[in-house]
């Protein structure tokens, strides 16, 4: 079983009343909170990512078309894209054509960017050891979010937030992993042969 616990009384946060938001991501939380969020987000023109997650249960076609057309990117895994496409009639591609980028991720496999006419095949980052993958799609978007308040390409956005996963996925517990940036710029190099600007 689950319990919302917090997340039952998460619309009483606003995004409105945050100063300076430059950037943001609504992901899998209470229903009345992720409908106010996107919209809120959205009202103040602020880029961001629209993550439905585990909270695709919550939410009818209606909902989900209107929350990705106000959405800057959209991202999912590949159990949940098929859902998504499933409940708002749209394919990949009429997703894609709504947002900046539609971002599937496929684990160990690394992830599909659908950008405008063009889709990016992102490998994946190579973990030096398996210790606990809990999180790792979390590390994935926050290394999205880095890489794209960086305006930096997508090929490059995705290999960072690929090797975010992978330095997660090598130590254990959900937010415990440390380095600076020039460690995470070493490691891109290594793994993807070229310098990470």
């Amino acid at each position: 079983a689950f319990h919302p616990g917090a997340m039952s009384s998460s619309h009483q946060n606003h995004v409105r009343d945050v100063p300076d938001v430059s950037f943001g991501i609504v992901a899998p939380d209470g229903r009345e909170a992720m409908l106010q969020h996107v919209d809120e987000v959205a009202a103040r023109g602020v880029p961001f990512i629209f993550d439905p997650g585990q909270a695709m249960p919550l939410f009818d076609g209606a909902e989900f078309r209107s929350m990705i057309d106000k959405s800057t990117y959209v991202i999912v895994n590949d159990y949940e894209s098929p859902l998504l496409q499933q409940r708002t009639g749209w394919s990949a591609d009429e997703i894609a054509s709504r947002v900046d980028a539609y971002i599937v991720t496929h684990g160990p496999r690394g992830s599909l960017i659908h950008a405008g006419a063009a889709l990016h095949e992102i490998p994946p980052a190579r973990e030096r050891a398996v210790v606990d993958p809990t999180g790792c799609g979390d590390a994935y978007r926050a290394g999205l979010i880095f890489s794209l308040m960086r305006d930096m390409d997508w090929p490059t956005v995705g290999r960072g937030a690929s090797l975010m996963g992978a330095l997660k996925v090598e130590h254990p517990g959900t937010q415990n992993q440390h380095f600076d940036y020039n460690g995470f710029a070493a490691a891109f190099r290594e793994q993807f042969g070229y310098a990470l600007v």
